[in-house]
């Protein structure tokens, strides 16, 4: 190859190695619905105009975050109730967020994180056919290994802490999504998730290894345990705040969830796919780049798992009682929350990637605005006992 040539190739590799780089810390400054965006968090008890809030770091998601919250107001929960909702929605992902009343944070004990098998205690399995010629080295999946990168010791939801995959790349099955359901919505005392562990015959880094875990490692285990949510309780609003992200997750990832279960893969992960016909690629790590706009498979899909997060918050406040206003049904007053979440999806919040972030925001804090106006002044969505203390709070 002449001397040029090579050049440019070189050059071509190492800009997309830090766009993968760049994807993989999730700091992309246009990155996309689900993913965090170039906007960054407030504290959902700040009364200022939306357009003046003071934001303060880390960047999240208009729709884990804003979204989630205008819709727990629609739901009819207290202000304060949202405002828990909405954050542990976002801290999911973020672990701890800068909030001083109340205070957003996980607790649980690290001690209490599983511990992956020996390699010779692995029976060979399709995920794992040859167990007896892999190295003893875990990549995924043990605290140990990932403890670096995850945000707090005690953020159990971790992204990069042993289930990953549980709170992030979820199946709907009883297993993983619908078990953090069952417990996020006080139906079982105790969450009891799915861990996945990778074994790799060489010692990387969780950075190097997610670029495409199916590459660096050539077994992978898969084991229950019961999580240590520390003081998150069953039935919570934090608990419930997880799953909603958990819930969202699932639709923004659904088409990788797919993807891997029909290449015969144990989970699915973001990856760099090996070329274009890699049938992975539905998991790229650019994916949440195309979830708003005009109407196609991918948004549609954040359309329908928005829809998807308001009707789990009405079903939280069906069984709980925790909501203090009655529910607006997503259809009633002239299709009027319907229609905020379509414009939020493909028409005046899917502006450029400069606007787009900031005009979401406005709708959603719109959406929380109609919902608290409607709530208190259509008599139809009043608590059975209507208390003067209540009719005077916006809340």
């Amino acid at each position: 190859m002449p001397m040029k040539q090579r050049w440019f190739t070189l050059l071509a590799i190492s800009l997309v190695g830090v766009v993968m780089v760049i994807g993989i810390l999730g700091v992309l400054p246009d990155a996309r619905a689900w993913d965090e965006e170039d906007i960054q968090y407030f504290d959902p008890l700040d009364t200022t105009p939306i357009t003046t809030r003071v934001t303060i770091s880390p960047s999240v998601s208009t729709i884990h975050f804003d979204m989630v919250g205008a819709l727990a107001i629609a739901a009819g929960f207290s202000i304060t109730d949202a405002a828990v909702i909405q954050a542990y929605s976002q801290a999911t992902d973020a672990g701890n967020l800068p909030a001083s009343n109340p205070v957003y944070t996980f607790d649980a004990d690290p001690a209490n994180y599983p511990v992956p098998p020996a390699i010779a205690e692995v029976t060979a399995t399709p995920y794992c056919p040859s167990p007896g010629t892999t190295a003893d080295f875990v990549t995924m999946g043990n605290y140990d290994v990932a403890k670096d990168q995850m945000e707090c010791p005690g953020c159990f939801t971790s992204r990069f802490g042993p289930y990953g995959v549980m709170f992030h790349f979820p199946h709907a099955s009883s297993a993983e999504l619908y078990a953090t359901r069952d417990w996020a919505y006080g139906r079982t005392p105790a969450l009891t998730g799915t861990v996945i562990y990778a074994y790799s015959s060489t010692a990387q880094s969780f950075y190097q290894a997610a670029v495409n875990i199916y590459n660096s490692s050539d077994c992978f285990v898969s084991r229950t345990a019961t999580i240590d949510t520390g003081s998150i309780q069953p039935g919570s609003l934090q608990a419930l705040g997880i799953y909603l992200h958990s819930l969202g997750d699932n639709h923004s990832h659904g088409d990788c969830i797919a993807a891997a279960d029909a290449d015969n893969k144990l989970f699915a992960a973001h990856v760099h796919p090996e070329g274009p016909t890699d049938p992975l690629t539905p998991c790229r790590w650019l994916a949440h780049e195309f979830e708003f706009g005009s109407s196609n498979n991918d948004t549609d899909r954040t359309f329908n798992g928005i829809v998807a997060v308001y009707d789990a918050l009405l079903t939280y406040a069906a069984e709980t009682g925790r909501n203090i206003y009655r529910s607006i049904p997503l259809t009633a007053e002239g299709n009027h929350i319907y229609d905020a979440i379509y414009s939020f999806v493909h028409t005046t919040g899917a502006a450029s990637a400069s606007d787009g972030p900031m005009n979401r925001r406005i709708l959603a804090d719109d959406l929380r605005t109609w919902a608290l106006q409607t709530r208190t002044q259509n008599p139809a969505y009043w608590p059975q006992v209507f208390l003067p203390a209540i009719a005077s709070d916006t809340g």
